[in-house]
This record gives C-alpha cells, sequence and structure tokens, in this order.
C-alpha cells in the first residue's frame, strides 16, 4: 500500500500551518539520483521536495511492510521542516563549508541532523513514538559513524564495526 495521496496533501498543509512555515513543499515520485533520499530542503529556495518512492522503499527496508508507510511520510516532511524552521541553519551551514577538521565537520553535520529531529519530535506527537525512534536511529547512524571514523583517523586507532 503506498503513501496515501489524500494523507500526502493533508499532512502538508497541517504540518505547515503548526510549524507557521512559508517553505513551499512539492512531492516527487523518485529521487533523481543513485543515494535514497526521502526528503530534502533547499537553503536558497526555501523549497522542501519529498520523494515518495524512496519513503516508501525506506518504510519497507526498515519495517518489513508499508504498514507505517503514512507515518513515515509525516515524519520526514516533519524532519525536512525542522530544516527549514532551524535559525542555526544557516550557519552551521556556513561553518560546515569552511571547516577542514573531519571530526569538526561530523559534528556538524550531526548537529544539523539533530536540531530538526528536534524539531520533528515536537511537530508530530500524534505519530508512533516507536517509528519515530526507528527513523531516528536509522537516520543518525551514518552521522555517528562518520564521528567515529573521524575520531579513529585522528588518533590512529581503527574502528572496528
Amino acid at each position: 500500500m503506498p503513501v496515501d495521496q489524500r494523507h500526502v496533501k493533508t499532512t502538508i498543509q497541517t504540518l505547515l500551518h503548526r510549524a507557521n512555515s512559508d517553505v513551499r513543499v512539492r512531492t516527487r515520485k523518485r529521487f533523481p539520483g543513485p543515494r535514497s533520499v526521502g526528503g530534502k530542503f533547499g537553503m536558497n529556495s526555501r523549497m522542501i521536495t519529498l520523494y515518495l518512492h524512496e519513503i516508501e522503499e525506506q518504510c519497507f527496508n526498515l519495517f518489513g511492510s508499508l504498514k507505517h508507510v503514512n507515518d513515515y511520510f509525516t515524519i520526514i516532511l516533519a524532519h525536512e521542516l525542522g530544516h527549514a524552521e532551524d535559525p542555526m541553519l544557516e550557519q552551521l551551514a556556513d561553518d560546515l563549508d569552511e571547516c577542514t577538521d573531519p571530526l569538526l565537520r561530523a559534528r556538524i553535520a550531526l548537529r544539523i541532523e539533530e536540531n530538526a529531529w528536534e524539531f520533528a519530535r515536537v511537530l508530530v506527537p500524534e505519530v508512533s513514538s516507536y517509528v519515530f525512534e526507528q527513523i531516528v536511529d536509522c537516520s543518525l547512524e551514518a552521522y555517528y559513524d562518520a564521528i567515529d571514523r573521524a575520531a579513529a583517523e585522528g588518533t590512529g586507532l581503527e574502528v572496528i564495526a
């Protein structure tokens, strides 16, 4: 069962209103690149783009079915709104662009994501906390891994996973 189109429309309207956001939101069938990206926020365009196929695919990969796909969509939108409404995002993005230290870069990238997840958590209290936390854990895993790798490289130690 794919994402319900009625759910998509009402969720976009509801969350934009809740967040008091003027950002634009659009959906696309697929992400145009090789990665599995469920959503992205463009700082310059002030546009959130949500990729329905990738959201469905990520949901299936994480939960083994599409049972939670509407919640998954809601959570991804809330996360992208977290980026859009983050008062620190522009400065953090500038810091990331200017930073050459791998460990500090990894920590800045993690902070950007954690800020968006903190906003999302407050924005959608009605979604299953189990589903929410599973998505957050999966999302942040790569950022924690990057910090571990950068820290190990800085000390000359190898991280064994």
